[in-house]
């Protein structure tokens, strides 16, 4: 009897001391939900530092897509074209020419139509570009705007 009132108290202990690390892990872990919250990014949003803000860039001849109209579309060319030295095709040009003039469909803003001849001189207009030809660019950009229908 006296080896089985053994084994119960030695059991009980085991228990015991098992159930009180388990209630003072619990404590400890309750401490922890007690203490205040850090500050949500999102409950109270904090003011933002002032920013200094960035300078313009200098007003530039670059513009998205393609003036309406023919004769905007050369004009514009001819705006771009006057500058020494002559700016690279790729680009604003390039656009202007391929997106615009020699664009064949009813959609675009300044198509030079199904006229083979004008769509000849816009493409030798091209070609002088890429050349880096600014008498032929301008020559042929004032051949192109005086036989280009006017709108």
């Amino acid at each position: 009897m006296k080896d089985k009132m053994m084994k119960v108290l030695l059991s009980l202990s085991v228990v015991f001391l098992l159930g009180v690390a388990v209630v003072a892990n619990a404590g400890t872990n309750q401490a922890d939900q007690m203490k205040p919250a850090e500050p949500a990014k999102t409950a109270a949003p904090q003011k933002a530092k002032a920013k200094k803000p960035k300078a313009k860039k200098a007003a530039s001849m670059h513009m998205a897509g393609v003036p309406k109209g023919v004769q905007a579309c050369l004009d514009h060319l001819v705006k771009m074209a006057e500058k020494d030295p002559l700016m690279a095709y790729e680009g604003r040009p390039e656009e202007i020419i391929n997106g615009g003039l020699l664009w064949n469909d009813t959609k675009s803003r300044c198509s030079l139509g199904t006229d083979v001849e004008l769509r000849k001189k816009a493409a030798a207009v091209a070609d002088a570009w890429r050349k880096k030809d600014a008498a032929a660019v301008r020559s042929l950009l004032q051949e192109l705007k005086s036989a280009a229908p006017q709108s």
